[in-house]
């Protein structure tokens, strides 16, 4: 399957790229509960990076708690984030809709360099008119970057419009691999994976498929969107897109899985 990239003119980047503003705001409580395990451990596997895959929490919503609450009782602040200093975002019609909530909860863990690129309908290899793929837009960002990659952390946010769009785990992996090879090897990447209703076989194809890749890789984890978006009141009707309380439940995942993968 033949898939055309056309990579982002400078002209469009103002348009791609929204930048976080500085400054500590409070944010809902956050927890980390569960633990997500697999039955392909790679730990202590050879990889990419010579880092291992890690494993990510499994966030739960508290049951009668306010939907834009993860269970628990630790406040989201301020954090050790070590060498990292900087997030690069890059996601579709789902990040759109929580960017303002992403934000400031970037802002609160103490990071006032965020780049968040976000588009409807963006898919993870295949650019279309102006909207460019995710890998060009990490093509694009990684070349204008500078400093030390290892500083910057990458969170993509992609694969909602890929489900379904596949023939198979191969022809997914090959596009999930043409993201991460233009993010810097020594950077650290968070894939939030993916969950579509009416595609949950191409959803899990996809997450899948992310989940080896980033095994191979290393230096990474997963956001498990998978999980807490099935629940109560967090997508509209069309089994796909936030509610006002999902979008602040997504932002809390992609928070909360930052936090953890860093500390």
């Amino acid at each position: 399957m033949s898939r055309p990239h056309t990579a982002p003119s400078r002209a469009l980047w103002p348009s791609l790229v929204r930048r976080a503003a500085a400054g500590l705001v409070p944010v809902l409580a956050l927890a980390l509960t569960g633990c997500g395990g697999s039955s392909s451990d790679a730990a202590g596997a050879e990889t990419e990076t010579g880092e291992p895959f890690e494993e990510s929490p499994l966030p739960t919503i508290g049951l009668g708690s306010d939907l834009g609450a993860i269970s628990g009782s630790t406040e989201l602040r301020s954090i050790d984030t070590g060498e990292v200093d900087s997030i690069v975002m890059i996601g579709d019609s789902i990040t759109v809709g929580a960017t303002p909530h992403l934000e400031e909860r970037f802002a609160a863990m103490g990071f006032d360099d965020v780049a968040i690129s976000a588009q409807n309908s963006k898919r993870i290899g295949m650019s279309f008119g102006d909207n460019a793929s995710g890998a060009d837009i990490a093509s694009f960002v990684a070349a204008a970057r500078e400093g030390d990659p290892a500083h910057t952390l990458w969170v993509i946010a992609l694969g909602t419009n890929d489900a379904g769009q596949y023939d198979g785990s191969d022809e997914v992996a090959t596009v999930v691999d043409e993201v991460l090879a233009a993010v810097p090897t020594e950077a650290p990447v968070i894939w939030i994976d993916t969950y579509f209703e009416d595609r949950l076989d191409g959803s899990e194809m996809v997450n899948a498929a992310i989940e080896q890749q980033l095994r191979e890789r290393g230096n990474a984890t997963i956001g498990r969107w998978s999980v807490i978006a099935p629940s109560d009141g967090v997508l509209v009707s069309d089994g796909v897109h936030t509610t006002d309380g999902g979008a602040v439940v997504f932002a809390d995942l992609v928070a909360t899985t930052v936090a953890d993968f860093l500390q």
